[in-house]
């Protein structure tokens, strides 16, 4: 896991002298450092701020690995046979229809 508040900064003088592409290296080097930097800045700005709250592991957890919660059992209202249904939908064309 990464730690974003204790970057680690890549040392250009650690290539290897015989490593292939040194300039393309040092490019990357550079650039992964710079993006270290940002991403401090940002998760130290962001911990700092008083309202800020940890997140849970299961908020970073795939939605597949968590765990499935029961489906809520349906509602006389949501069978369309039953009278509460039937009721309910009397009352909604009256309120949107007037009195037929």
């Amino acid at each position: 896991m990464t730690n974003f508040l204790d970057p680690q900064y890549y040392d250009v003088s650690t290539i290897h002298p015989d490593a292939p592409n040194k300039a393309l290296l040092r490019e990357l080097f550079e650039r992964e450092n710079a993006q270290n930097e940002r991403l401090w800045m940002f998760f130290t700005e962001m911990t700092e701020d008083p309202q800020w709250k940890p997140m849970s592991a299961m908020s970073v957890k795939p939605r597949t690995l968590r765990k499935k919660r029961k489906a809520a059992k349906p509602r006389n209202i949501d069978n369309v046979d039953s009278e509460e249904f039937e009721a309910g939908y009397k009352d909604f064309l009256k309120e949107e229809f007037g009195d037929s």
